[in-house]
């Protein structure tokens, strides 16, 4: 029982002489952790802290099939999205690397809304004159009335159910 104490006194002893050590020691961790957090969370990306990379296998794969299409349609998909913080620059080990894919991919405006999904979607070539002509001469029919070129409106992306905070311009 004696040694117990005894082996108690010595942590207790331990502990509280290092306190000087130990808490400046776990603030700055903790400084560390949340600066490093800020940072990959950042709504501008500071480049001197952080770096972005397409160096991920999903980036890859969609590089290959992105850089196809483009050749079909104009593209502005960005695969460099996986932001993480860099070295320090004296060398130093980073102790909380951190990395985040940011959403660079998703329409900050009104037209990049409408024009990107336009891309795709096939009906869109027949949003024109000579289609319009048609459904406004088949549209007089009284039981044709959705095919009224303001009531079948082909290629239509309806941009309305968006929020307008979400169109905001958005940094990586």
């Amino acid at each position: 029982m004696l040694e117990a104490l005894l082996g108690l006194l010595l942590l207790i002893s331990t502990v509280a002489l290092l306190t000087d050590y130990l808490l400046p020691a776990a603030h700055t961790n903790q400084q560390q952790l949340l600066s490093n957090r800020d940072l990959i969370w950042a709504r501008q990306m500071d480049d001197e802290k952080a770096l972005l990379s397409d160096n991920y296998s999903a980036a890859k794969a969609s590089g290959r099939l992105l850089n196809e299409l483009s050749k079909l349609v104009p593209l502005d998909f960005d695969n460099k999205n996986l932001r993480h913080n860099r070295q320090a620059a004296d060398g130093a080990v980073n102790q909380y690397p951190m990395a985040r894919l940011t959403d660079g991919w998703s329409a900050s405006t009104g037209d990049a809304l409408a024009g990107r999904p336009r891309l795709f979607v096939i009906n869109t070539v027949l949003d024109n004159s000579i289609i319009e002509f048609l459904q406004k001469g088949i549209g007089w029919l009284p039981i044709a009335k959705e095919v009224r070129p303001d009531s079948l409106i082909f290629g239509h992306i309806d941009t309305d159910v968006v929020p307008q905070q979400a169109l905001q311009k958005k940094s990586n």
